[in-house]
């Protein structure tokens, strides 16, 4: 009520400064709109007066009398349209995204060559292309840009690092040009042999993203659709057809020979695990209060209790138990500084198992 109020007091104010620039209609108009916001308002002799000089000037008012008759009949009705600047301010609110975030997102979608996808130049050094890729991915990343477009972006410049990263790709990138992107040059002499140039096939850009941030990213050969790329590549592909044909016959082989050569080694299962898993059924504690599983009883008989082997033992298991933890609460504490998670178990655990030792 007291905002109705003061819009009567406003809208009041405006139409005794039309009447006093003797725009009658004006005033009419926006003194009635003031009595239809607050009845109460004392402004009765004031649209008298207006109606009397517009009837004694001659002009015609009867859009703005029949606006009053109306007024003084419903009171109580109410008309209001919400100002630009409320309904901006609920839009925004909405939404999920900035306008940076969408800004970002459209200018990396209109770009096709990597290095202008990163903001580079082509004397950049690896290093450079890890930086970029770092920040660029964290802006763009779907988990943290909610702008339409992110995935495409996000794709988009992990396909660009993906390339520039590795030096061997780079320099085939730049042979080839970068007007426009590599994958459409060329394919038509490489179709029948299954390799359309150097990235055809859809990127997993979510795991380039936690290899980067979290496993480290390698940098001495990167596969695509089961070829690798390795030093000394760009060497064996400027061979002859049938040098080229025996070596990618030998690198799709390969993974069925390491297949064949696994199954006449000598099986090297963990003797205990952290978790109750078939078949390690039996668990044991270790004096820092480690769980642990193993396969059988006879591990009693392998490791007797108070026994040089069994201390050896589980010092080892409670080393590894420690490395695991560290591992994972590093990770933790990287993703609740991105935003990504609010808790850190493993961090929890870590401080629990030193406080312990």
């Amino acid at each position: 009520m007291d905002g109705n109020k003061d819009e009567a007091l406003k809208c009041l104010r405006i139409g005794k400064d039309a009447l006093e620039a003797g725009d009658r209609a004006r005033a009419l108009k926006f003194v009635s709109k003031a009595r239809r916001l607050d009845p109460n308002l004392p402004v009765d002799d004031l649209l008298s007066a207006i109606e009397r000089e517009t009837r004694q000037s001659g002009t015609p008012a009867g859009g703005a009398n029949e606006e009053a008759s109306k007024a003084s009949d419903h009171p109580s009705v109410r008309h209001r349209v919400p100002s630009s600047g409320s309904s901006a301010s609920s839009s925004s609110s909405s939404a999920a995204y900035t306008e940076e975030q969408v800004s970002i997102v459209m200018q990396i979608k209109k770009k096709k060559d990597y290095y202008e996808i990163l903001g580079l130049e082509k004397s950049c050094t690896v290093e450079d292309v890890r930086k970029a890729y770092r920040k660029l991915s964290l802006k763009v990343h779907p988990d943290k840009n909610k702008a339409p477009g992110a995935e495409e972006a996000f794709k988009a410049v992990s396909k660009a690092f993906q390339c520039l990263s590795n030096e061997e790709n780079r320099k085939k990138y730049d042979l080839v040009g970068s007007d426009e992107p590599v994958y459409e040059r060329h394919t038509a002499t490489r179709r029948a042999n299954g390799f359309n140039g150097f990235y055809e096939g859809d990127v997993d850009a979510e795991e380039i993203f936690r290899n980067f941030f979290f496993g480290g990213m390698p940098q001495a050969t990167t596969q695509f659709r089961g070829f690798a790329f390795g030093p000394g590549m760009g060497a064996r592909m400027g061979n002859n057809d049938s040098g080229g044909f025996n070596v990618r016959a030998l690198v799709q082989l390969l993974p069925v020979l390491i297949i064949l050569l696994l199954n006449f080694l000598p099986s090297s299962e963990p003797i205990y695990a952290f978790s109750k898993s078939y078949p390690y059924d039996y668990r044991f504690v270790t004096p820092k209060g480690v769980n642990y599983f193993v396969k059988s009883t006879r591990f009693e008989q392998d490791y007797p209790p108070s026994s040089h082997e069994r201390v050896a033992f589980e010092a080892r298991v409670e080393r590894e138990y420690f490395s695991l933890l560290t591992q994972h609460c590093r990770q933790e504490l990287q993703r609740l500084q991105w935003g990504f998670i609010r808790e850190t178990p493993h961090c929890d655990m870590l401080k629990r198992f030193e406080g312990v030792a």
